[in-house]
């Protein structure tokens, strides 16, 4: 029997890693992040605020998504678990991604809550300035959020707000997963 695939869609700051971390601990599952598989040489954008050419990572073309969906491919192929949970900005608006998913969850949190915790994170983990993070948000991932994320939300089966907190939402959401 293969299982259920989950499919973990917002933009960046909702929390969805979080969300993601949360399910899998419910549902015994394991997690795939798109994340993972950004390729090494990011494509280019031009900033229609500035006109100035920076790296984007936030298009379907910054991610490997064929390696994410072999990847995925060959751990249905060969696991014993009920689900698996995709998570990513983008598997939505990516038909290769998309296609797989049985379920299709969109994580909310409002603009300024996102842009936070992608400052928090962006300085721990990659070391970024405060204002080069949000100098890039808004010249170049705001407006490739707008392009290929926020329309997203039409697919979702379930829109979990994670402004504050999700606690609510997920005893509701493992239920609703654990009847499909």
């Amino acid at each position: 029997m293969n299982p259920i695939i989950i499919g973990l869609c917002g933009p960046s700051g909702s929390g969805k890693s979080t969300v993601a971390r949360a399910l899998s601990e419910e549902l015994n599952c394991e997690v795939f992040c798109a994340d993972r598989y950004f390729k090494s040489e990011l494509p280019k954008m031009i900033s229609p605020d500035d006109g100035n050419e920076y790296p984007d990572w936030n298009s379907p073309e910054s991610i490997n998504y064929k390696a994410l969906a072999d990847d995925v491919k060959a751990y249905v192929e060969n696991c014993d678990k009920k689900y698996v949970i995709i998570e990513g900005s983008l598997i939505f608006a990516v038909e290769l991604i998309d296609s797989m998913l049985d379920l299709r969850i969109f994580v909310t949190a409002k603009p300024e809550t996102c842009i936070y915790r992608r400052i928090v994170r962006n300085i721990s983990l990659m070391g970024q300035s405060a204002e080069y993070i949000g100098s890039y948000y808004l010249k170049c991932a705001r407006h490739r959020e707008a392009q290929y994320c926020l329309p997203c939300i039409k697919k979702a089966d379930i829109v979990i707000d994670n402004d504050v907190s999700f606690d609510k939402d997920l005893k509701a959401v493992v239920k609703r997963i654990r009847s499909l």
